[in-house]
């Protein structure tokens, strides 16, 4: 037969659902059964239909341009209600476009898709009912089939991001992620309605699972990830200060509590858990890093103060006008005033130390003297 396809209506066919693509127009009814009811036709008397046959006797009948043709055929693929063969295998519908641009004349069959045993669909039907986020209700097999097909679609994308994060953020769930990538991906091998509604029949208790772990996934990768990275940030001080939380038993078994949870492969269910634990060792850690603050700024004071009072009697010894011995004692005054406010150690000790050694270098260049201190 001659070829009527086009590399320009191929060229601009779009991958995707005809609501969005063509409108109530492309979309009406009659339409949409009278090109499905051709193909049916075709593949009751041949077993499969040609896509040049269906283009060419669909043209002719009903004067509908065959571009137009072309993209509503595409469009019920992507709704998994017919599928695409070359050479008896399944082919998705942008592997078909790619194939006919390079070659028009590529001999693609068309097989419309089978519907699964009632009883089936409704099993499946009943199990995506029951997830947390379940599906719209559809009764016809094909769209059903469609929103399964993008639901899971959606936990492979979110599963290959979370897997990458947990293996180069050091995330947890490495492995529990890999076998559910594994699970999307036996789902996903075969992508018509009839394939995909009898392997979510065959493992609907695993389906069930996989819902119930890719939720618990989905709520740490959202939400719980800021709290994660918190833990992470303060374990090392909480260790420094393990041995006073030791003195009070309760929170040092709080503390090897949230441990054991945040070396965990799987802590998504005890989440809650560690927030009220980490609460309660971080509140006694505070407490212990304020008093640690307190006794350095108080000892910082200490040594100013001992440079003050051998300050004093040093700079009068020696001919320093009283406007510099002044400025001096000022600078040291106004530093210890200002460790007050200081908020960590750290800066405490920076503080005082530059500023005790810029005055102890200058006394030495005024006085000739080191001071020692």
């Amino acid at each position: 037969m001659e070829a009527h396809l086009k590399k320009s209506w191929i060229k601009e066919i779009e991958i995707g659902p005809r609501q969005i693509l063509f409108g109530l127009e492309m979309d009406d009814v009659h339409l949409t059964e009278g090109v499905l009811s051709s193909i049916a036709r075709q593949c009751m008397m041949h077993g499969q239909a040609r896509l040049n046959d269906i283009v060419e006797s669909l043209s002719t009948r009903n004067h509908l341009r065959e571009f137009d043709i072309l993209q509503m055929i595409f469009g019920f693929v992507h709704e998994l209600k017919i599928s695409f063969y070359l050479r008896n295998q399944p082919i998705t519908a942008l592997e078909t476009k790619k194939i006919l641009m390079k070659d028009p004349d590529t001999d693609i069959c068309v097989i419309l898709n089978k519907q699964v045993p009632v009883s089936t669909f409704q099993r499946v039907q009943q199990v995506f009912e029951s997830m947390d986020d379940p599906l719209a209700g559809h009764t016809d097999q094909h769209a059903f089939a469609f929103a399964v097909l993008n639901r899971i679609k959606q936990w492979h994308t979110d599963l290959q991001t979370w897997h990458a994060r947990s293996t180069t953020d050091g995330y947890p769930g490495s492995d529990r992620i890999r076998k559910l990538l594994v699970f999307t991906s036996h789902l996903l091998e075969n992508q018509t309605a009839h394939a995909l509604l009898t392997s979510c029949f065959e493992q609907a208790r695993h389906l069930t699972a996989a819902a119930h772990d890719i939720r618990k996934i989905r709520v740490f990768y959202t939400k719980d990830l800021a709290f994660w990275d918190q833990v992470k940030q303060a374990m090392p001080g909480f260790r420094e200060n393990l041995g006073d939380m030791e003195e009070t038993s309760d929170i040092a078994g709080a503390y090897y509590e949230l441990t054991v949870i945040f070396g965990s492969p799987e802590p998504f269910d005890q989440i809650p858990k560690a927030r009220d634990l980490f609460d309660t060792v971080n509140a006694c850690h505070l407490q212990i890093e304020a008093r640690k603050l307190e006794a350095c700024r108080h000892e910082a004071r200490k040594r100013i103060d001992r440079v003050i009072r051998k300050l004093t009697p040093t700079l009068s010894a020696h001919p320093v006008d009283m406007d510099t011995q002044n400025r001096i004692l000022l600078t040291l005054r106004q530093t210890r005033k200002k460790i007050s406010g200081l908020p960590d150690i750290e800066q405490v000790n920076q503080v005082c130390q530059d500023t005790l050694d810029l005055t102890l270098d200058q006394v030495e260049e005024l006085t000739g003297i080191p001071l020692d201190i």
